[in-house]
């Protein structure tokens, strides 16, 4: 019979532990697959932070390290320059990219810092019991917004990649 799917390489093949429904799993895989395809990874230095990102190091066999909350980004961008010639990229939840990191991950964008950022948006904070995340769409029910995020009183949610596509206005 002709194998027709594997799992990457650059993932260790260990159970995931990770919640029924949750697409870290489908998110490792894609990322390992990019890093298998273009040969990286014996030069890939990943940056972990908070949150279920934190476990990359149980999945991933390329070099880890883990951050401060929040500061993957400022992290990412010492080790690049430190390690130019690395594939460094960071593995951050909306909590950790678009709550407590958003200063760190804005000014790396509008510095170009030469790093890969995987952003996992699930629009709440789901280790922590799913409450409402600065991603959570207007409308949607979490643990803290039973009846859903109301704009008036929440604000919309911030629309990170589009800020990060332009961090700067000319």
């Amino acid at each position: 019979m002709k194998q027709v799917f594997k799992r990457p390489e650059s993932l260790i093949d260990v159970p995931a532990h990770f919640c029924p429904g949750c697409h870290h799993g489908i998110i490792h895989r894609l990322v390992a697959e990019q890093i298998d395809q273009f040969g990286l990874r014996d030069k890939t230095i990943g940056v972990a932070s908070v949150g279920c990102s934190v476990f990359m190091y149980d999945y991933f066999d390329v070099d880890v390290l883990e951050s401060p909350h929040g500061r993957a980004a400022a992290v990412a961008t010492g080790v690049k320059r430190s390690r130019p010639d690395n594939f460094v990229f960071t593995y951050q939840g909306d909590g950790d990219l678009a709550a407590i990191g958003t200063a760190e991950i804005i000014h790396c964008a509008n510095r170009g810092e030469n790093v890969t950022v995987i952003f996992v948006n699930n629009t709440v904070f789901g280790m922590t019991g799913g409450q409402m995340a600065p991603t959570t769409m207007p409308g949607q029910v979490t643990t803290t917004t039973p009846f859903g995020r109301e704009v008036a009183t929440a604000g919309y949610p911030i629309k990170m990649t589009e800020i990060l596509v332009h961090p700067t206005i000319s």
